[in-house]
């Protein structure tokens, strides 16, 4: 048996009655060790850069915003990971501050 993590996606489209539903065939593993391995990273550069600050809190809005945006391949695993239903999975081993943050934004790219 393989470690597959699934779900569903729920994405508001303006009014309750365009709702998009995207049902994932799951994510393995290792696209979700992946994920957490590079969120992780880019959580140590923000905090390097001075836009997150040692407890994962947001210092810098701004610039976390600007970083997620200017750099999406920077987070390509994250993007595969959320977009096949692993968010709360990713979310429930990176637990800074932070990483709801840019999870919501790679979420939406």
């Amino acid at each position: 048996m393989s470690d597959i993590v699934y779900g569903e996606q729920y994405k508001q489209t303006g009014s309750s009655s365009s709702m998009i539903i995207n049902k994932s065939g799951g994510v393995s593993r290792g696209e979700l060790d992946a994920a957490v391995l590079e969120l992780r990273a880019f959580v140590a550069q923000l905090t390097r850069d001075g836009a997150v600050s040692a407890d994962g809190s947001v210092t810098d809005p701004a610039a976390v915003v600007t970083a997620v945006e200017s750099q999406p391949s920077r987070l390509k695993a994250l993007g595969t990971a959320i977009a096949g239903g692993a968010k709360d999975a990713v979310l429930s081993v990176v637990k800074d501050g932070v990483a709801a943050m840019i999870v919501a934004l790679v979420g939406r790219m």
